[in-house]
């Protein structure tokens, strides 16, 4: 079965490498297959899920796959559920937002991504991804996902930061709450309060959507507890 990984801001594709790499994911029979988003340019949410969901069904020959996306990862994940529920058997959505509810969070939001947009055409990446990683959000843990600046472009990162802002993304919980099918499964790390209470509060919302909880990690838990997200991803897909 193909599993579809999208990663998230200051990432590559290759940060998935050690899940594909990983012997249970190997054993299990699932072929991750890694999103590129710094290879393409898009003008938006409805832009890239329209190519992405073609690009799956092109290559799913008739069987579904799974979905698995990470932070922006994750809202583009729930962009292509909602587009093409029919190609998922399931998606896996760790730490993302579903969108804002009210003006005040969608304008202040807005201006923090333009900043970040604006900055990494002009400042070094390095400082920047040091800046990124000291943010709240992160639980104070240091980054374990692989990063190579090197392979991420400036104009394109600048791009990212534009196009697939919270700020222009709709509120998906009225859509979502109307999903009876593919399963959701809502991940978060049990030191990142903010995305459990969004977590727990989609699926109070939404049928389809799970929440769970990953110990010992925070808003990167795929890489701060990689062997309980193996296997709960497994589990999830054969369960």
């Amino acid at each position: 079965m193909k599993l579809f990984c999208i990663h998230g801001s200051f990432q590559t594709p290759s940060v998935w490498e050690p899940l594909a790499n990983c012997q249970a994911v190997r054993n299990a029979k699932l072929e991750c297959v890694a999103e590129d988003l710094n290879a393409r340019t898009f003008d938006g949410f409805e832009h890239w899920s329209e190519d992405f969901c073609q690009r799956v069904e092109s290559s799913h020959e008739g069987e579904q796959s799974l979905l698995l996306g990470y932070s922006m990862g994750g809202r583009l994940a729930l962009h292509a559920c909602l587009r093409r529920s029919d190609l998922w058997k399931g998606v896996v959505v760790v730490g993302a937002d579903p969108g804002f509810a009210s003006k005040e969070e969608r304008s202040a939001q807005a201006r923090r991504d333009r900043s970040w947009s604006q900055r990494v055409r002009k400042e070094s990446l390095k400082k920047l991804a040091d800046e990124w990683d000291a943010q709240s959000v992160f639980c104070g843990i240091e980054n374990r996902a692989l990063r190579n600046l090197d392979d991420l472009d400036p104009e394109n990162l600048s791009r990212q930061f534009d196009v697939f802002s919270k700020a222009r993304q709709r509120n998906l919980v009225p859509d979502l709450a109307k999903l009876e099918n593919p399963p959701i499964l809502f991940l978060s790390g049990e030191e990142d309060l903010k995305y459990r209470r969004i977590g727990e509060e989609l699926a109070e919302a939404c049928s389809a959507v799970h929440s769970k909880v990953l110990r010992h990690a925070g808003h990167r838990a795929p890489w701060e507890n990689p062997e309980s997200f193996v296997q709960v991803l497994i589990d999830f897909a054969f369960g």
